[in-house]
């Protein structure tokens, strides 16, 4: 489960971000699944704020053992992760990107749906969205794939975008827990240190332990968020797969989610299952 060492694509805009798209070999019970995974790297890191919220190693899986077999995060309307503790759904979507004079602006969804003309509905993906905008590709589009003049850069994978980490711990501030795929590795801003491991078994993903910190000078993890995560209370659970651009926000608290879902800096779809 670490990146292709051999297989790396790179697209970069001319002043804003560099994705590099790597492939990754992920085990599962039926073989080896091949994917490509991108981290969006911003040559102009100044302009994001560093989020006040940082991820440290726990050396203990103590916080985690709720979670097990953690399950990998699917929560559509007709999704069923962990849908017998949390009846409410809320899903982030990330934005892509399109440079304009030099500057990476952000596209919702909604615009690309609009641009390819095909309705945005609630549990879409965008690749299906895309996959109009190609109706004679086989299967779903590449996921490096762009429409000119739409969006020239994909969304984040695997984490929220950096800008919009702190948008959202403004909402659910009392993070305290959550787990990191190993194999993010290089790829993170500062690495995990002397954490416990977790598996969702012999086949099955692999993730470090992390804990909360909320001291500025501490390094930490800081400008990629958890796979999973999730306050002491576990009255909510947020989680990103690791080949997903949309991050969902699992609650027992419908006002909390209707709180988000009101945000004008975010794009969401809020549901009940």
């Amino acid at each position: 489960m670490t990146p292709g060492s051999n297989a790396v694509r790179v697209h970069q805009l001319a002043m804003g971000a560099i994705y590099v798209f790597h492939l990754i070999s992920v085990a599962t019970p039926t073989g080896a699944v091949s994917l490509w995974v991108h981290i969006r790297q911003r040559r102009m890191e100044n302009r994001i704020m560093s989020p006040r919220l940082g991820w440290i190693g726990d050396p203990l899986p103590d916080t985690a053992e709720w979670l097990a077999p953690y399950p990998y995060p699917d929560a559509g309307p007709r999704g069923q992760w962990l849908a017998d503790r949390y009846p409410h759904t809320l899903r982030v979507l990330h934005p892509a990107y399109l440079d304009t004079d030099g500057e990476s602006q952000p596209v919702t969804w909604a615009q690309i749906a609009a641009a390819v003309g095909t309705e945005m509905t609630v549990g879409a993906q965008l690749s299906e969205i895309v996959g109009a905008w190609f109706p004679e590709t086989t299967g779903l589009p590449d996921p490096s794939a762009t429409i000119e003049g739409t969006f020239d850069t994909a969304p984040e994978m695997g984490s929220l975008p950096p800008e919009l980490i702190n948008v959202l711990f403004n909402h659910f501030d009392d993070a305290q827990a959550g787990l990191f795929w190993t194999g993010w590795g290089e790829f993170l801003d500062e690495p995990i240190r002397g954490s416990a491991l977790v598996s969702e078994g012999p086949d099955g993903l692999d993730y470090q332990v992390v804990t909360t910190t909320r001291s500025s000078t501490q390094s930490a993890t800081r400008m990629r968020t958890p796979n999973f995560w999730w306050p002491a209370d576990h009255t909510w659970c947020a989680a990103t797969g690791i080949d997903e651009v949309d991050t969902l926000v699992v609650s027992t608290d419908l006002g909390r989610l209707e709180s988000v879902h009101a945000n004008p800096a975010l794009e969401t779809q809020l549901y009940s299952r």
